[in-house]
């Protein structure tokens, strides 16, 4: 900043050495002066925050905040803009931000003006509730209704409050809604009757704490998914930005949820259909200490792969199965991400027959190799898919019809948390697709060393000791037959 600007600055806030800046100014050599003058001269609002001689900010002073709406006017006009950060970011030497400057100088009702802030509304709120809950209890902690209606007029917006008293409701209505079935009801059937829904901005339309209706109380996201579901029904949903947001000292919606044990409702898998990379954002803001039941690590990756298998189901659906390699070529492009086969995904495997069907017909039968192949973000092999969706008997089939047995690797293999296909098997109660007598001639030992595998709590699905037996009694009568046995891979 050149001498004639910092007089202007020093005397716009009355700062005690005006007259010294404009003396300093006037010092100059002519020609620098005439130079100086010459010059088109803007003030931009790093002048204002420059520091004086002894490194503190212009603007940090009282003489600034009388004059604070002719400054920032000044700015304005500059084609500058008072932000958010600017009101936040420590300003000088110290700790001391704007707002605080503010404070201390008699100068917040200057900050929160319609001037200050036009057309960023969203930008003002987020300051608004940076103060103390003591200096907003005038307006019972919220932006005043008239400022919020001048301001969102500007940005094509009306009020959420005008909105709901078209309909009857008060923000105290909506509020109630979430936790009480009477007031859901009630608040459901006046919207209807105004020709208007739950929308997005009732539910995150802050109080005075700053929290939206998902709030500290007990039964808060009791109706989180019926409300969730209406707003997608009319085109909106809950972005990573609203539950991240943060007003003032509340926790954001989505730590809410985590203190609520109601993560599970917020990666709801039809939540985040064909939104997979958001899905992934949201949760890597997720403390560690929240990732416990319901929505453990686990079960995150569970509901991810569900979600996958959403978003990709659509695509396959759209497509048409000519050969086996329209079941083996990934749906998706991305450089970043793991290729997902349509082999992995529930919709083939329940759809299965008619596929493997039509595939034998083209004599392009899948195999047993085509299982073991990995997909999706998981990275879960086809064959460790086909047993999650209950399917397993489906790959059971294809390993005898192509002659290659599914070995004791494949039962040992683990899945992204390190459960063995067999131990998946035994949760989802298909023991009884493993231990067969057909499957397991001439190998009673792999069968006993896989068994010893089993928890106990599992054991009960098969009784193995006459699976043994007959196991025993086809191997010797193979071998009286001179077939010989074929070994069984590991």
């Amino acid at each position: 900043m050149n001498s004639l600007k910092q007089a202007i600055v020093a005397s716009l806030t009355e700062h005690p050495d005006a007259q010294k800046y404009f003396q300093q100014a006037l010092a100059q050599d002519p020609a620098q002066l005439m130079d100086v003058l010459a010059q088109k001269q803007t003030l931009t609002k790093e002048d204002f925050f420059a520091t004086d001689d002894q490194g503190k900010p212009f603007i940090d002073s009282v003489g600034a905040w009388k004059n604070f709406e002719k400054i920032s006017e000044i700015i304005r006009l500059g084609g500058d803009k008072l932000t958010y950060e600017d009101f936040t970011r420590p300003i000088g030497s110290g700790t001391r931000s704007l707002l605080d400057s503010a404070k201390l100088n008699n100068g917040v009702a200057k900050v929160f003006t319609f001037e200050v802030w036009q057309g960023r509304y969203d930008e003002m709120e987020k300051l608004w509730y940076k103060l103390p809950s003591f200096e907003r209890n005038k307006s019972q902690g919220v932006v005043t209704l008239d400022l919020k209606r001048k301001m969102l007029a500007v940005e094509g917006r009306e009020t959420p409050e005008d909105l709901l008293a078209k309909a009857g409701i008060t923000p105290f209505d909506i509020r109630n809604a979430a936790v009480s079935d009477y007031s859901y009801t009630e608040v459901n059937k006046k919207l209807r009757l105004a020709g208007d829904y739950f929308r997005k901005e009732y539910v995150l339309m802050p109080d005075g704490a700053g929290d939206t209706i998902f709030d500290s109380r007990r039964e808060a996201f009791s109706k989180f998914d019926a409300i969730l579901k209406i707003m997608q029904s009319n085109g909106e949903r809950l972005e990573v930005r609203d539950y991240t947001r943060q007003l003032g000292n509340a926790q954001s919606l989505l730590a809410k949820a985590a203190e609520q044990k109601a993560l599970d409702k917020v990666f709801a898998p039809a939540q985040w259909t064909d939104r997979l990379q958001d899905m992934l954002t949201l949760w890597s803001n997720v403390l560690d200490a929240w990732k416990t039941s319901p929505m453990a690590t686990q079960d995150f990756d569970n509901a991810y792969a569900e979600a996958e298998g959403m978003t990709y189901a659509k695509r396959f659906k759209s497509m048409e199965v000519n050969g086996k390699s329209d079941l083996l070529t990934p749906l998706n492009e991305g450089l970043n991400e793991k290729p997902v086969l349509p082999l992995g995904l529930k919709v083939v495997w329940d759809n299965f027959d008619a596929i493997h069907e039509h595939l034998r017909g083209k004599d392009e039968a899948l195999t047993t190799s085509d299982l073991r192949k990995p997909s999706g973000q998981m990275g879960d092999s086809c064959l460790i898919s086909a047993a999650k969706y209950g399917h397993f008997d489906k790959a059971v089939e294809i390993a005898k019809q192509c002659g290659e047995p599914i070995a004791m690797a494949d039962f040992l293999s683990k899945d992204a948390h390190g459960n063995t296909l067999i131990n998946i098997l035994a949760e989802k109660r298909q023991l009884s697709q493993v231990f067969t007598v057909d499957a397991w001639v001439g190998h009673v030992g792999d069968m006993k060393e896989l068994w010893s595998h089993v928890a106990a709590v599992h054991r009960k699905q098969v009784n193995f000791s006459q699976v043994e037996t007959g196991v025993k009694q086809a191997t010797l009568k193979q071998q009286k037959k001179g077939g010989g046995i074929k070994i069984r891979p590991h």
